[in-house]
């Protein structure tokens, strides 16, 4: 079994290590400077992602060989890349939307490349999907991750100072700190539903970015105003989908789980709804947060109660038991 204290030791490492670069690239001790921030808190997240992967013994190979060795060298690369030009792009952020929809749409292939859901790996035809079957597939996850990401960047984004002084996080800008959370949230049910669907080392990957994400919003309460979250928010989101393609095709999530740990974030716009906008900003935050820890909380629980039940079993049908799963990973 993973030992607690080295994970939680990781953890904590990863999320320390995210809060300091957010803090160096925000100074709140000086005046705000937007684009330091952003990219700050932008490589605070990567740094302590990828400390906290090698903290828990996460170790890819290179060439990429797996499905994990992709997600750390090709597509966490390629997001924190576009993050970290976007800012400094000013107010023409916005053109960073290009390269993250062109990501969006080859983060599941990424995932999934040279597995037997693409490749003919048995021979000529062996390949589990049709051609028109992987272009339906592939363009629905990428139509979902591209939709959630945006639909959530909108309530991460900060809003123009107002003309008058309004209550603090009352812009829409304001409840970036709860959304955050939010994913956070989702994140640390997906590292626990992979782990439990047997595939140990992508539920670690997730414990990573939850403690990094973790940091970054902590380390976010002493800067000044409502940051602008979206980089963080993005490595959240992409991450959390990478992890739940890997645990859905190379373990036992199921669809329904990995449904309800991905989507769970969005369940933050209810809050924002007309008439329920008249509450306080913290109480929406928090109502939010609350409300993506029910399907987040049910995910678990059904993955725990399936571990349980394939526990009382000898062994799986490949002669596996789950406690093997748990000890090596897959």
């Amino acid at each position: 079994m993973p030992d607690p204290i080295g994970i939680l030791e990781a953890v904590a490492a990863a999320a320390v290590l995210a809060a300091a670069a957010v803090l160096l690239g925000g100074w709140p001790w000086r005046k705000p400077h937007p684009a330091r921030a952003y990219f700050g808190s932008v490589l605070g997240v990567g740094l302590g992602f990828f400390a906290g992967c090698w903290l828990l013994g996460v170790q890819p190979h290179w060439p990429p060989r797996e499905d994990q060795d992709r997600i750390l060298f090709l597509l966490f690369p390629a997001l924190l890349g576009i993050e970290l030009v976007a800012a400094f792009l000013g107010r023409f952020r916005w053109l960073a939307w290009l390269p993250r929809l062109i990501l969006a749409a080859a983060a599941a292939r990424i995932v999934l490349h040279n597995s037997i859901y693409l490749t003919d790996l048995a021979g000529p035809d062996s390949r589990k999907w049709t051609p028109a079957q992987t272009w339906l597939i592939l363009g629905g996850f990428a139509a979902a991750l591209a939709a959630t990401w945006a639909a959530l960047a909108l309530l991460v984004r900060p809003s123009p100072p107002p003309p008058t002084p309004a209550p603090a996080g009352d812009a829409k800008g304001g409840q970036g700190r709860f959304v955050l959370l939010a994913v956070a949230v989702a994140c640390a049910g997906a590292a626990v539903t992979v782990m439990l669907s047997g595939y140990a080392s992508a539920g670690q990957v997730a414990l990573s970015l939850t403690g990094t994400l973790g940091g970054a919003l902590v380390a976010s309460l002493a800067l000044a105003g409502a940051p602008d979250l979206r980089g963080v928010l993005g490595v959240g989101v992409v991450g959390l989908f990478a992890v739940l393609v890997a645990g859905l095709f190379f373990a036992d999530l199921t669809t329904i789980n990995a449904a309800l740990l991905f989507f769970a974030p969005l369940l933050c716009w209810l809050p924002e709804l007309p008439y329920v906008r008249r509450l306080r900003p913290w109480v929406r935050g928090v109502a939010g947060v609350v409300l993506v820890a029910v399907p987040v909380s049910l995910a678990v629980g059904q993955a725990y109660q399936s571990f349980v039940e394939g526990s009382k079993a000898p062994s799986s049908p490949n002669g596996t038991s789950s406690q093997d799963y748990l000890d090596y990973g897959k």
